[in-house]
């Protein structure tokens, strides 16, 4: 009997999605909101839309690390506005069971991930429109200013705030809306980035054509 049920645990079937990350499907209405509202500009991403084999056809190897529905920490997508007159991208981070490290709480290399995955996204829009691959980021500045718990759900943004040549500079943050301090969201984890616009030369022929602005 031992074995029989060593053997059933070998081949059971994997978790539902619902079970490996409670709350993934049901995002909060803040951003449910922001998506539905008019003027609002999702970023369509074919390698996070189309599926694992369109991935591997086109070169991929594996999933997503953050936009992927299995990611211990994921952004089901990002809205790309120009509020101050440079790009700004905004989405929801869902944090899963994955990302936990001491009792309930995220590992902080999870918003550090976060952070990366915010500010190169934003160094693609720097013209504007999205352009997958059109760069990279160089260097990252973050600071952890609170602990994030199991199972939150909280706002990512970035923005473009300087541009030199083929230097781009981006401020991105992590906060909670739905906590706020004086009137304000609490801020979980600011950073600062450089991202590097690829010269034109390197561009593949007729440019990155996986991102589309609706």
């Amino acid at each position: 009997e031992r074995d029989g049920v060593g053997r059933a645990q070998r081949h059971a079937s994997p978790p539902a999605m619902t079970q490996q990350h409670p709350g993934r499907d049901s995002p909060p209405v803040w951003w449910t909101d922001m998506a539905a509202a008019d003027g609002a500009a999702p970023l369509r991403v074919a390698e996070w839309e189309n599926g694992p084999e369109w991935r591997r056809e086109n070169g991929w190897t594996g999933s997503d690390f953050v936009h992927a529905q299995t990611a211990p920490v994921h952004i089901p997508g990002y809205l790309l506005d120009s509020p101050g007159g440079g790009p700004r991208l905004v989405g929801a981070a869902h944090f899963g069971p994955a990302a936990e490290s001491h009792r309930g709480l995220c590992h902080g290399g999870t918003m550090c991930a976060l952070m990366d995955d915010v500010i190169g996204w934003c160094g693609f829009c720097a013209s504007g429109t999205c352009e997958p691959w059109s760069g990279f980021t160089v260097q990252i500045d973050t600071s952890l200013r609170a602990p994030v718990a199991v199972g939150a759900w909280l706002r990512v943004e970035a923005t473009i705030v300087r541009r030199e040549g083929r230097k781009v500079w981006v401020e991105a943050s992590l906060s909670d809306p739905l906590a706020c301090s004086d009137g304000r969201p609490r801020v979980h984890c600011e950073a600062k980035g450089l991202f590097l616009i690829k010269k034109e030369d390197t561009l593949k022929s007729g440019g990155p054509l996986s991102c589309e602005r609706l």
